[in-house]
């Protein structure tokens, strides 16, 4: 079996964690974890050619033992000598004043300040004390959760920290490893009392769940690492081939996301799972948003159509809709009013409303177009059509019922959100009657199929770009 230093190592040069010359920064708590870490770095600065900073964080969650762990830190720093930055941060103040999960704003305000530290010490990696039994407790915490799919598979080896790596060179071995070596080496170390407290999903989970996985097999801990590993090497594959993909298919502007839902189910599920996944963190890019697999399951399914006009209602006052086959993901003011607008349909194209423009030629000059669908009706010489903003009045004739319905009624109705509806537009004919609701349905005075007196056809096509909206 090869050793703590061994296992160590050879981690560290198959994923290229430590390298000569780098000035590392080790996020130290000041329990058994972290101090191993900084005990076997500095054991190894020289023939690693590596240099060792410290940084410790005080959320001052736990009074006295709290400061005691800062001092205990700073103490053994001076003793092996390596240098120590710390920070008292009130995680208590912030949360009464902003609220919020307590864990998350504390490792926000925590790598906040491990970047900054970074930056001021010119550090090229910043360093966790992660371990391989903490890996198998994240991809069971993700299991349960239901956030696997995000494609994440627990914590990679190394990714992206500031402006350089933030890298977890102590996956490569068990906690049990770790007490070894701690005892081995007399590493001193505090406990921090949180860890045993069962409130938190993962305490409940690293006392009860994994000691029954490794009466199973002991190594499971490095046998779900190794596991990880694999994964994360496909879906990285899987991810730049849907990032490609998602890049030719979508055009945004002013925080709004457009594209087409058959080109989208033209890809591989398995491209579309990851295309939504990118999807979704391009429009929520800078918020706090969980994407759960409900989410982007209801996403991808509303994309598995083209016809009629569907709606979903997304966190942050986002919003998803499908008219036929233009899906649009935009962000809702529902308390800013919608601007009015009106024009003329004539016999070229329209500017673009709600991603579609129209236009009108008689019946005789009628030439189907492969990417254009028709509208046939009956109308005097010259018709004169408008598509404008809904008011309050509108009524519409529906086929099949005897007494028009107010659009207000039918927009009901249909579920189309409360937000939307003050600027969906209609269209009208000569005497200002509603002819059609765009996306949600026709008057009986117009039909998709020509009828015996149909004269007039009113073509309607999906843009490609969004530039000239109204």
């Amino acid at each position: 079996m090869k050793s703590f230093h061994e296992q160590m190592a050879d981690y560290a040069a198959r994923h290229k964690l430590l390298e000569a010359g780098d000035h590392v920064l080790l996020g130290c708590s000041g329990g058994i974890d972290s101090m191993v870490l900084l005990h076997y770095l500095k054991t190894h600065e020289a023939s690693l050619g590596i240099t060792v900073e410290a940084v410790h964080v005080n959320h001052m969650l736990r009074a006295d033992e709290s400061i005691q762990d800062r001092q205990f830190t700073e103490a053994v720093c001076r003793q092996w000598h390596i240098p120590c930055h710390s920070r008292d941060i009130p995680i208590p103040s912030i949360l009464e004043t902003a609220g919020g999960n307590k864990q998350q704003v504390c490792r926000q305000e925590r790598y906040s300040y491990f970047e900054e530290v970074m930056e001021q010490t010119g550090a090229t990696k910043f360093a966790t004390a992660h371990h391989a039994d903490d890996q198998l407790e994240t991809i069971l915490l993700s299991g349960l959760r239901g956030t696997l799919q995000s494609g994440s598979f627990g914590m990679p080896s190394s990714r992206p920290f500031g402006k350089g790596q933030l890298v977890r060179p102590q996956l490569a071995v068990t906690k049990s490893e770790i007490a070894a070596y701690a005892k081995e080496n007399d590493v001193p170390y505090r406990e921090d009392s949180s860890n045993i407290e069962n409130i938190y999903t993962r305490n409940r989970i690293r006392k009860n769940v994994v000691p029954e996985l490794k009466k199973e097999n002991a190594d499971v801990s490095k046998q779900f690492v190794e596991l990880s590993e694999s994964l994360q090497e496909d879906q990285r594959f899987l991810m730049e081939m849907a990032q490609e993909k998602l890049d030719l298919l979508i055009k945004a502007k002013n925080q709004e996301i457009a594209l087409s839902a058959e080109r989208f189910r033209s890809y591989a599920s398995a491209l579309q799972k990851r295309m939504v996944l990118l999807l979704l963190n391009y429009l929520y890019s800078g918020e706090q948003v969980i994407v759960t697999r409900q989410l982007a399951d209801q996403v991808q399914g509303m994309m598995q159509s083209s016809s009629g006009t569907v709606f979903l209602h997304l966190p942050q006052n986002y919003m998803m809709i499908r008219q036929y086959d233009h899906v649009l993901f935009s962000r809702r003011d529902s308390g800013a009013a919608p601007e009015e607008f009106s024009s003329l349909i004539t016999g070229e194209w329209s500017g673009a409303v709600n991603g579609f423009r129209y236009k009108l030629i008689s019946m005789k000059h009628f030439e189907e177009q492969e990417n254009a669908s028709a509208w046939f009706f009956a109308e005097q010489a010259n018709p004169q059509l408008h598509i404008r903003s809904r008011l309050p009045g509108d009524r519409i004739q529906l086929p099949g019922m005897g007494n028009s319905k107010k659009v207000a009624r039918l927009m009901i109705d249909e579920k189309v959100p409360a937000p939307l509806r003050k600027g969906w537009p209609v269209i009208t004919d000569s005497n200002g009657e509603v002819l059609l609701v765009p996306g949600l349905r026709p008057s009986l005075h117009i039909s998709r199929f020509p009828r015996q007196q149909d004269n007039w056809v009113l073509m309607e096509q999906k843009c490609e770009d969004r530039e000239s909206e109204l």
